[in-house]
């Protein structure tokens, strides 16, 4: 098995651990995963180094949502980096259910040595009426490509797409996203159109009500590229990430978990 995919199924682990209830005891799959020293970023109450550290954070998930499944919907392992979106709920056949969760964690050698985290509640519903998890785009594209070449091409495309977005250019839109784009966020419909007029309209807000984006990290496999940003807006900063499919060089569909806290917060820890 590739290093990559070791490092995959490693975290993959922790999941089918929290899903079994077996992260209650002091020594765990935790502690083979994550270094003493692993640092743990984004959550609302500062965390213990280690794996005690992310013991209390999947405890309190526990403790919040009682017989919560974790069900992973999409994972990558890019060089240092495995990040996985998932979904957490009693009802896993439910995607309106539980809570998004998305966590990025950065490996030395074999294991854990920092960790970003951020969830936030499932919407009971979106304009688009599918969930935050679900796959829409069925087309030609071989699902599951992970040649190394088609990944490069897509980070890079999707790494300038996001730029401009993140500086609100809407002409961005018809340059680089589909004709077909599918949206998993609970508030814009499908389409470019309501995009670009979203951009529009952010970027011409006064600089203290317009949010500022910068990424973190860059991850990609296949026709996935994933964004691990920290946001600020006002007094307001955190973390989120966007997810972008990319098919024959144009974006057609995305997911997001947005989440802002106080400064407060070790969301940029």
């Amino acid at each position: 098995m590739l290093e990559s995919e070791r490092r995959r199924q490693s975290v993959l682990g922790i999941y089918d651990a929290l899903t079994a209830g077996r992260l209650h005891v002091e020594s765990d799959v935790l502690d083979a995963i994550f270094r003493p020293d692993a640092r743990h970023h984004g959550s609302p109450e500062p965390l213990r180094d280690g794996p005690a550290g992310a013991r209390q954070l999947y405890l309190e998930l526990q403790a919040r949502l009682p017989g919560a499944v974790a069900t992973v919907k999409r994972s990558v392992s890019d060089g240092d980096f495995v990040a996985v979106h998932w979904q957490a709920s009693a009802d896993p056949r439910d995607e309106f259910s539980g809570e998004s969760w998305c966590e990025f964690f950065r490996f030395v050698d074999e294991q854990v040595a920092e960790h970003w985290q951020l969830h936030v509640a499932v919407p009971s519903s979106t304009v688009s009426g599918r969930s935050v998890f679900s796959d829409a785009y069925h087309g030609a594209y071989a699902a599951g490509d992970r040649n190394p070449a088609t990944t490069a091409m897509n980070r890079e495309i999707a790494s300038a797409a996001f730029a401009r977005f993140l500086e609100f250019d809407h002409a961005v839109v018809a340059e680089h996203w589909g004709e077909v784009y599918y949206q998993h966020n609970e508030m814009i419909p499908d389409g470019t159109e309501a995009l670009r007029r979203s951009l529009e309209e952010v970027g011409g807000l006064p600089d203290e009500f317009r949010p500022h984006f910068t990424v973190l990290v860059t991850v990609a496999e296949g026709d996935l590229v994933w964004f691990l940003e920290r946001v600020r807006l006002g007094d307001l900063t955190g973390l989120g990430v966007d997810i972008f499919r990319v098919v024959d060089r144009r974006i057609v569909e995305h997911w997001d978990i947005p989440a802002l806290r106080p400064d407060s917060v070790d969301a940029g820890r």
